[in-house]
């Protein structure tokens, strides 16, 4: 066996990534597979075992390619606001929500009420939206039998961590998106854990990225490799790409360009005051995985609006620009979640995705609305054909 290498994994909106690095920082091999979301009409939710199975399948793509090597360590990434909602022996109790799915707006509505926008900003550092935890887990202590059963609430990366045998711990980066923690006292807002109806012991103290979480005891099926490696959370994986290109100062800024894109500073901490005015000139601010650091961030959904505008066009991004590694991936890919069947039913956050087509005569230029992730090309064309056969008879 050759000497150890290290595993990083990045549980991504689109993608899950695994890359094997020697302990010089090269890289050896890499892994990918799509996250295995459910589309929905609100967006996107999925089964926190089925993204900690993908993670699996992706950790040993990247090792079959390095088979001397043995794994020393393990860290893992990913996106911040969907959690992870589990019971009290570990299973389970609610399906994890997409960062941009829009279930939320009643509680939204309730949220801005009870604490005003400075208010909610001075504390958490982020502005009214649907994209935080807290808005999503009001949701389901309403909508999911079992929910509040819950007895622990890790974001999805925690959760993969927790999983290969780490402790059950938060990382402040990744507490940061919440909405339901003080990132100027660095603790949980017991405040807005109360609002949100939630027991203040579902959220485990939060920790610096890469504080050691243990080891790999029992490794997964086929990964014998993992075992007694050590297990790290990298955290909030903008941030993590941020110092994986070695933008750290605050004179430097990041453009990360995955399903969602943002731009990366860090800063000295900044007191309340200032938390609001950053968030009201549209920016979010919260703890970064660099030490004596916050990060801010200015973001949108870039990714997430293209994917599906090149699959209707049937761009593939990956054959376009060639292979891309886990490492640089995040910061070239704009393709979104990968394809799920279309729920039926009659439930709110169930229902199918409706692309609609104008063609307006005057001009003679034709349009499309309702694109997004599920939506293809074939329905595109059949739309078009239905309203040239009607407007024939």
């Amino acid at each position: 066996m050759r000497p150890g290498c290290l595993v990083g994994i990045d549980v991504g909106s689109t993608r899950i990534k695994a890359v094997a690095v020697d302990l010089e920082g090269r890289e050896l091999a890499e892994g990918h597979v799509e996250t295995p979301w459910h589309l929905v009409s609100s967006g996107a939710e999925a089964e926190p075992d089925d993204i900690y199975q993908a993670a699996l399948t992706a950790t040993r793509s990247a090792l079959n390619l390095v088979p001397d090597f043995s794994v020393i360590g393990i860290g893992v990434t990913g996106i911040a606001e969907t959690l992870a909602l589990l019971g009290a022996h570990d299973q389970t109790a609610a399906p994890a929500i997409a960062w941009y799915d829009d279930r939320g707006e009643r509680e939204l509505a309730e949220l801005e009420q009870q604490f005003g926008a400075d208010r909610f900003a001075g504390l958490t550092g982020l502005p009214f939206s649907r994209t935080p935890s807290i808005v999503k887990l009001r949701w389901i202590m309403r909508h999911v039998p079992g929910a509040a059963a819950a007895r622990c609430a890790l974001s999805i990366p925690e959760y993969v961590a927790c999983r290969l045998g780490g402790a059950r711990n938060s990382e402040l980066s990744l507490a940061s998106r919440t909405g339901l923690f003080d990132v100027v006292a660095t603790h949980w807002a017991t405040e807005l854990i109360d609002w949100a109806g939630l027991p203040r012991s579902l959220f485990p103290t939060a920790v610096a990225a890469g504080s050691p979480l243990g080891t790999v005891v029992n490794p997964p099926d086929g990964l014998d490799r993992l075992r007694g490696a050590s297990i790290a959370l990298g955290g909030h994986d903008h941030l993590c790409a941020a110092v994986g290109a070695g933008v750290v100062t605050p004179r430097e800024v990041l453009n990360s360009c995955g399903t969602a894109e943002a731009y990366v500073r860090s800063v000295s901490p900044l007191g309340r005051s200032d938390l609001t005015a950053a968030v009201k000139k549209g920016l979010c601010v919260g703890c970064h995985v660099v030490p004596g650091y916050q990060a801010i961030l200015g973001a949108g959904p870039l990714g997430l609006v293209l994917g599906p505008i090149y699959d209707l066009l049937g761009w593939d991004v990956e054959a376009e620009s060639g292979p891309a590694s886990a490492t640089d991936e995040e910061a070239s890919d704009g393709r979104t979640a990968a394809p799920a069947q279309l729920s039926q039913s009659e439930e709110p956050r169930h229902r199918e995705v409706v692309l609609t087509f104008r063609f307006d005569e005057a001009t003679g230029r034709s349009s499309f609305s309702g694109i997004g992730p599920g939506v293809r090309a074939a329905q595109a064309k059949l739309l078009a054909a239905d309203e040239m056969l009607r407007r024939s008879f």
